[in-house]
């Protein structure tokens, strides 16, 4: 079984990229950052402390759906167009370092692993993403989409994608069950 087709059982956007070399890259930031892992499997990695409840894996396939389905109707509406692909790619990769940034402790609680408190989210994705292959503007995506950077983005994918970013939080911090 190739990489992309392991981490579609989880991400099935992966098989919308439509060029196989970015799909194969892909997969490999997630298998790379799944051996950094605690985790067996992609699917077992949590999303954010105090959201138990909620997989890393629901995350990103509500929030890059959402992102699909929202770039549609603001470019039916206002006639701006988006790049499907990209935001399938960003949507994919902007918080796969959330693998290494959670872990249980000895009581089973979520928490957030030593790696996670001295590394600012993003940057492992994005030096992941670099290490695959990812060209700058993925890299900036990436190191932009959180709270945490300084930086904000000027590019319309990135905007719409950290804005449907914060609301799928914001929906799984307020309204799931852990």
């Amino acid at each position: 079984m190739s990489n992309v087709d392991i981490v579609a059982e989880h991400l099935p956007l992966i098989r919308e990229i439509e060029n196989p070399e970015i799909a194969e890259a892909v997969a490999e930031v997630w298998m790379k950052m799944l051996e950094r892992s605690v985790w067996d499997d992609i699917g077992q990695a949590r999303f954010f402390e105090g959201i138990e409840g909620v997989s890393l894996v629901s995350h990103v396939n509500s929030v890059t759906e959402s992102a699909l389905a929202v770039s549609r109707i603001i470019s039916k509406y206002h006639g701006i167009d988006f790049d499907e692909q990209k935001i399938i790619v960003f949507g994919l990769l902007h918080d796969v370092d959330k693998m290494v940034e959670y872990v249980f402790d000895d009581d089973g609680k979520l928490v957030v692993s030593d790696e996670g408190k001295m590394i600012q989210h993003g940057v492992m994705s994005a030096i992941l993403a670099y290490n695959a292959g990812f060209d700058t503007e993925m890299l900036h995506l990436i190191l932009t989409h959180t709270t945490e950077s300084k930086r904000r983005t000027p590019i319309k994918e990135g905007i719409l994608f950290g804005n449907l970013d914060k609301c799928d939080w914001e929906m799984a911090s307020q309204f799931t069950q852990a």
